[in-house]
């Protein structure tokens, strides 16, 4: 069993990550705030890990009322613990997101313009940039939308529903999103680790929702009628997830998604 490290082990993805595997490997869970560097490093030593996961990090939201915490947080201390790992040579497994990539027509995928339109982008992608620039054993995973069962508020789906039940006015432009299952996402991390990948990967299900349908039909499914408004603008961000079927992985999309 290889003996991996998780922060942010109560956030959304690395807690479906943890229930979901810590049968099949030794994980051990970092629970003070990553900030915390030479605690950090005290406890990565103690344990031996061989493998870094960094799920922490502040969210788009809190990023956009927080700016000077999101620069510390969300660049700051990754470039302090890509820093240790490469003098320990420790493997460390980056979650990325979307949000690095500006909106496009087509399907975009890993080789793509990075241009970020929010704070939140920008420092993942500052951190991925540090990351390729300082460290050789890494994985990059750049997450499209996730939604899953028990999600937390701060996510699209979540965050609608609120809205919906409070009858907040829901303004979107008419967009188009690729939304994929958490669990998905976790099994992706478990095989990057089996099969020990290296470099950057899109994670997303490949196909296209108008959100203006996804609203309507957790509408429909909370007998809530919603006010929602719609611009005429239009925007798309859509994932090609052909480097990691070329690798190995096929996404087990789902006929009909329960948002």
């Amino acid at each position: 069993m290889k003996a991996i490290c998780i922060d942010g082990y109560n956030s959304f993805v690395a807690r479906n990550f943890y229930d979901k595997f810590k049968k099949k490997h030794k994980i051990y869970k970092f629970r003070s705030n990553i900030n915390k560097i030479e605690k950090l490093k005290k406890f990565i030593i103690k344990k031996k890990i061989s493998t870094y996961i960094r799920f922490a990090g502040l969210s788009r939201s809190n990023c956009d009322i927080c700016r000077q915490e999101c620069y510390s947080t969300n660049y700051i201390a990754n470039k302090k613990l890509v820093d240790f790992l490469k003098k320990k040579k420790i493997k460390l497994i980056f979650i990325s997101s979307s949000h690095v990539y500006s909106y496009s027509n087509k399907k975009i995928d890993e080789n793509c313009l990075t241009k970020p339109n929010n704070i939140y982008g920008k420092l993942k992608l500052k951190s991925e940039n540090y990351i390729k620039k300082n460290l050789q054993n890494f994985s990059i995973l750049r997450v499209f939308n996730i939604y899953g069962k028990n999600q937390p508020n701060g996510y699209f789906i979540p965050d609608i529903k609120q809205k919906i039940k409070n009858n907040i006015s829901i303004k979107i432009n008419n967009s188009y999103r690729d939304f994929i299952n958490v669990k998905e996402v976790v099994r992706f991390i478990n095989f990057s680790i089996k099969k020990d990948l290296k470099g950057v990967y899109n994670i997303g299900s490949g196909k296209s929702y108008n959100l203006k349908d996804v609203i309507r039909m957790i509408s429909n499914k909370m007998k809530i009628k919603s006010n929602l408004l719609i611009t005429k603008k239009t925007d798309k961000l859509l994932c090609n997830n052909s480097l990691i079927k070329k690798n190995g992985f096929n996404i087990k999309n789902e006929k009909n998604i329960n948002f």
